[in-house]
């Protein structure tokens, strides 16, 4: 009975370390985590040569190259990558886009209280144009984004384990 009990810990120790093994491949900008993704999911991208557009799901991931269900793939082939699903929500409070989303609707809502408290006289539609222009650039800035990104020197494909910083820090 002891020895079955030095069994199953042992057996679960180990699968404890296999389970915190599984890779993840992020592509980095900066020292930031643009997308990560994990074995097994399914990635779409395109390739250098002939811009031929590949998808399938990612079984094993290496230093510099993955296998997928359709292929094996250098990462170096690799023209731009599919983030779509594997990003973050968009952030209206970061970067010049938010500054001029938020920035409209506050000039916007100072210069309504303006006219409602009466230091101002009505507003004319010249007044209500610019802050709405503002704020619309803002937004387009913020809430449009790219279905696809790139890689070049500043973003790259790299493999992270459970010991790196990058590790499951998609944003």
């Amino acid at each position: 009975m002891n020895f079955l009990r030095t069994l199953a810990a042992t057996f679960f120790i180990f699968l404890s370390i296999s389970a915190l093994s599984q890779k993840q491949l992020v592509i980095l900008k900066n020292g930031h985590v643009q997308a990560a993704f994990k074995e097994g999911e399914y990635m779409r991208f395109v390739m250098k040569k002939n811009h031929r557009h590949t998808e399938g799901h990612i079984i094993e991931l290496y230093d510099f190259y993955m296998i997928t269900s359709s292929d094996t793939i250098q990462f170096k082939d690799i023209l731009k990558v599919n983030i779509k699903k594997n990003r973050g929500p968009a952030r209206w409070n970061k970067g010049l886009g938010g500054l001029l989303f938020v920035g409209g609707i506050i000039y916007l809502g100072v210069d309504q209280l303006n006219v409602a408290i009466g230091i101002n006289s009505s507003s004319t539609p010249a007044e209500l144009f610019t802050p709405m222009v503002i704020s619309s650039v803002g937004a387009a800035m913020v809430f449009i984004r790219p279905k696809y990104k790139r890689l070049n020197g500043i973003q790259y494909l790299q493999t992270v384990d459970y010991r790196s910083p990058f590790y499951q820090s998609a944003n």
